[in-house]
């Protein structure tokens, strides 16, 4: 891996504000639907296989989702691997 891109935060401010191994939040926001729900789990899986948690808001109106990852990342690559991913999921609109 190496090297971030502008899809993820900063090695060194990943490393700065998070002890490795450790749990990490992503918030992903798109879409209700199954097919997004299924892209954002899969996408994290890639990165750090079954360590991993979701947890969703559906939107007053259920048209639109808020998935909260929690993943049990063992390295900052993972995290930097999950951004990666979760920024290849058609539909999505947001990440915090």
């Amino acid at each position: 891996m190496g090297q971030s891109t502008s899809r993820a935060p900063s090695r060194a401010l990943l490393e700065a504000s998070h002890e490795f191994p450790g749990e990490y939040l992503i918030k992903a926001f798109g879409p209700a639907t199954e097919q997004f729900r299924v892209a954002i789990h899969a996408a994290c899986t890639q990165a750090v296989g079954a360590r991993l948690e979701l947890s969703e808001r559906v939107s007053s109106k259920g048209n639109s989702i808020c998935i909260t990852l929690a993943l049990q990342a063992q390295t900052v690559d993972e995290v930097i691997l999950a951004y990666e991913r979760l920024h290849d999921v058609h539909g999505l609109r947001m990440i915090l």
